[in-house]
């Protein structure tokens, strides 16, 4: 029988003895003890799955039979571009490696243009969808695969958002950690599934791309003492920079590349702090620690302090790491761990069955191209929706559809993607639709299905009349039309005057290396969505962007019917904003981030300033990112983090909570983070489970549809440190047939109620009364729970 609602006391007296060797979990695959053969060299300790611990023995074994020479050589660059790849090692036969281990860019798809460009990490955790997370990344990953890219650059753990600013934040998840955690667990369980590695990057605080490498925008620089500090406390750092990492660890990530910037004084690159105590040690991190390209500056620094392999440049290992050896400046044992991290997903995955590296091999398909569609239906987010039956969204039928806005077509120079950063094509005021960043981590799509496509093939398949889509996006490549000035207006005039809708589409652009100088859309995008809501009275809006714009001019515009967020759709993006917008996909994508009523809301959290010597970004705001920042400033939102209409109407109720016990096993890898309460180790494991929660949701409406069910955590007012207002702790999405009801259920681990301790070195679940917030958004949480620890 379920204890009654409301209040439920938790117990977790008594718990108190000796720290066992690992306290993330109670259950291990590996028992027996195996010291490590200098501080921070991988052991078996920790493994929960045998494959890993066979290949473990397995790695050891091959280059316990190496010569000095044959482990030097798999340490040198070595230049991938002539198969495609951005890194490739040079072959080891002895290991059953012919060509060399590739690796492979990027976080939507691979840099070939005979691949899929996937939906953004960021538009993907708006789907707030464990089975998309796993199946999109499930569907990415196997085109590495047939391509032979045995470790794909792919999965982004930071940039989290610190700074809405941000160049890259669309390369990864989310700003909240617990979100960005669930997504990257999933996506490296997707892409080990597949058997390439999962590297996760960039450990740790690259949060903003001004002089992340020494110069104010730009790559590839080597300017140290010009190249920007973040400042993060231990807390902040473990509480919402590193705690995606523990996750992908868990979830058996085996290789990690450290990033750029300098944190707390010292390259990510070459800091035994981080490399060899946090990841590798307290983490317990089993695999390969790879340099960003260009992210290494020193040899011994780089050998000494974790590194074990270089990206790229600068050369600092191969006959630079031997000559330290000899010289006695560098272990031999250290050398022969960075081969045995590096081999050990070879071995485990089965690499030595992947085809050979052929980058002019076509692998797109039909399952990647679904699982691209069905991300962004999941994702995009209805902001606003008229009450009015025969306004907003869905179209319905009406028989004329205009489609205004350069992003609603194809671009001018083509896809465009990263060709402005790699070839330097200019910015125009038709840049066409934007359906990823650019950089590094975008992916030359072979094609972009634009919404004008996408619209005129699905009001075409309407039965009886098909539905007109007309569209007004350029006179010529240069002409600005859709910028609503004044001296272009009288044929957007025309349009609107046969248009039952009118449906702008606007853009806003990021990209590596560069951080966004403003909120604002591209081209007066504001203007124009002014100016046709100013001449239509249903009027929708759908945006095209890497993350927060400027909304307050023009969302409360009362002929703005309705507003979609769409972040960056990939290459069918055209199908499945038609699919949505007609009402064959019902919409069910939530914010993973915040929108605010005004940009002078968001604060700037990055260092703005001029070329310097050792710039400095103090992470002042500390644990406050997003919503928690919002609620603690008691700042009103425009749209909360976690919201997101539907075409239907759902209830959350009947929430309860009970105590659970019991493992939550890692399913490859236990970390060594350790458990504290009353001020002393607890047997228990910190990822085991501490409660249950349980809620009924309701689809009250007319539509089938998802509904995205959520819990936050508030912590006991009375411990030492000032928390969050409230923290996302769980999330459940089922789909619901009209009428429908169903009984969720969200597990909560003793992490999921801990805090950093600096003083302990490690966590603490606090004595006290916490407080369960459920509902379905950060703003929207009418049910709240009592149980006390």
């Amino acid at each position: 029988m379920l204890p009654s609602q409301g209040i439920f006391w938790l117990a977790l007296a008594g718990t108190v003895l000796a720290a066992p060797t690992s306290s993330s979990s109670s259950s291990s695959a590996s028992k027996a003890s195996d010291p490590p053969a200098f501080f921070g060299a991988i052991t078996a300790d920790g493994f929960t799955s045998q494959k890993w611990i066979d290949a473990l023995e397995k790695a050891r074994s091959v280059v316990a039979g190496l010569t000095f020479e044959q482990k030097i050589n798999f340490t040198d660059l070595r230049n991938g571009s002539t198969y495609g790849c951005s890194g490739l090692t040079f072959p080891l036969p002895e290991a059953g490696i012919e060509r060399g281990i590739c690796q492979a860019d990027g976080p939507t798809g691979i840099n070939s243009r005979y691949s899929t460009q996937f939906p953004a990490e960021v538009t993907t955790a708006a789907t707030w969808d464990r089975d998309i997370f796993y199946a999109r990344a499930f569907a990415e990953s196997a085109e590495y695969k047939a391509l032979g890219a045995s470790v794909p650059l792919s999965i982004v753990a930071g940039p989290m958002g610190r700074s809405v600013y941000g160049g890259r934040n669309w390369e990864g998840f989310s700003a909240d950690a617990f979100l960005t955690g669930e997504a990257i667990r999933h996506t490296v369980q997707a892409f080990q599934d597949n058997s390439v590695t999962a590297l996760v990057k960039h450990f740790v605080g690259n949060e903003q791309e001004r002089f992340r490498v020494g110069l104010e925008f730009g790559i590839a620089a080597n300017l140290p003492n010009q190249t920007v500090d973040s400042i993060i406390d231990a807390a902040t750092l473990r509480e919402e920079y590193v705690y995606p990492y523990a996750e992908a660890i868990r979830a058996g990530s085996s290789s990690v590349m450290c990033s750029y910037q300098q944190l707390n004084g010292t390259f990510p690159c070459e800091s035994n702090e981080l490399l060899m105590d946090l990841l590798k040690t307290e983490l317990n991190f089993h695999g390969a620690v790879i340099t960003d390209w260009g992210a290494g500056h020193t040899t011994l620094g780089t050998a000494l302090n974790g590194t074990d392999a270089i990206g790229g440049f600068p050369n600092l290992f191969g006959n630079n790491l031997a000559e330290d050896i000899k010289n006695g400046s560098v272990p031999e044992a250290y050398l022969d761990d960075k081969l045995i991290r590096t081999l050990l997903p070879w071995f485990a995955l089965d690499q030595a069955t992947l085809p050979e590296v052929d980058f002019e091999r076509y692998v797109s398909n039909k399952a990647s191209k679904n699982a691209t569609r069905k991300t962004l239906e999941a994702a995009i987010t209805l902001l606003k929706n008229s009450n009015e039956t025969s306004k907003g969204l869905p179209i319905g039928k009406p028989h004329d559809i205009a489609l205004i806005g350069s992003p609603a077509a194809p671009s001018a120079f083509g896809i465009l993607n990263n060709l402005p950063f790699t070839f330097n094509v200019p910015w125009t005021p038709y840049q066409g639709v934007i359906s990823d960043g650019l950089g590094s981590g975008s992916s030359p799509a072979a094609y972009v299905v634009d919404p004008l496509t996408g619209f005129i093939a699905r009001g075409q398949a309407e039965d009886g009349r098909p539905v007109n889509v007309d569209g007004y996006y350029f006179d010529d490549p240069y002409a600005g039309t859709f910028m609503a000035e004044t001296a272009n207006t009288s044929a957007i005039d025309i349009k609107l005057m046969y248009a039952s809708k009118a449906i702008v589409f606007v853009a806003a652009a990021a990209s590596e290396s560069w951080d966004r100088k403003n909120l604002e859309l591209l081209n007066n995008g504001g203007d124009l969505i002014s100016y046709v809501a100013d001449h239509h009275n249903d009027t929708i809006v759908y945006i095209e962007a890497p993350g927060p714009v400027d909304m307050e001019p023009w969302s409360a515009h009362p002929n703005v019917t309705a507003i979609m967020f769409g972040y960056f759709g990939g290459q069918e993006m055209g199908h499945a904003i038609a699919n949505v917008a007609f009402g064959d996909v019902n919409p069910s994508g939530k914010l993973p981030f915040t929108l605010a009523k005004n940009v002078s809301d968001y604060p700037l959290n990055l260092y703005n300033g001029s070329a310097a010597i050792n710039p400095i970004a103090n992470f002042t705001e500390g644990i406050y990112l997003d919503y928690k920042y919002f609620d603690e400033k008691n700042i009103e939102p425009l749209y909360e983090f976690g919201y997101g209409l539907s075409y239907t109407t759902f209830s959350v109720s009947n929430p309860q909570v009970w105590a659970k016990t019991g493992p939550c096993p890692a399913p490859v890898r236990e970390t060594n983070e350790k458990l504290f309460m009353d001020d002393q180790p607890s047997s228990l494991g910190l990822y085991d489970y501490a409660a249950t929660v349980q809620a009924t949701v309701t689809n009250t409406g007319k539509v089938d549809g998802a509904e995205v069910a959520q819990i936050y955590v508030t912590y006991p007012d009375n411990i030492a440190r000032k928390m969050p207002i409230k923290s996302l702790r769980g999330f459940v999405k089922p789909y619901l047939k009209a009428g429908e009801s169903q009984t969720v259920q969200f597990e909560l681990r003793n992490k999921d109620l801990a805090f950093w301790s600096a003083p302990h070195h490690g966590w603490v679940v606090p004595r006290g009364e916490f407080t369960i917030h459920v509902g379905t958004s950060s703003r929207n949480l009418p049910h709240q729970l009592k149980f006390t620890v």
